[in-house]
């Protein structure tokens, strides 16, 4: 289970980041496909390491959690 966080944590700051950068791009007038592709390699390069970080984070600053787990 040591991929668990990573496997919540991930897709969730991409899908954000991406929505986020969908949101700016919609509101700037510009609504065609590049739109959505840019939004979604944005949220991939941003979002996957942002996720990564963030159940890392957890991990480490939970008090309860046993390192012996695998």
């Amino acid at each position: 289970m040591r991929l668990g966080w990573r496997f919540l944590f991930g897709p969730l700051w991409a899908l954000c980041v991406a929505g986020a950068v969908l949101i700016v791009c919609l509101a700037a007038g510009w609504y065609s496909w590049q739109a959505f592709v840019l939004a979604g390699v944005i949220g991939l390069v941003a979002g996957v390491p942002a996720g990564v970080w963030n159940a890392r984070k957890v991990r480490r600053d939970d008090p309860d959690w046993d390192g012996s787990r695998v």
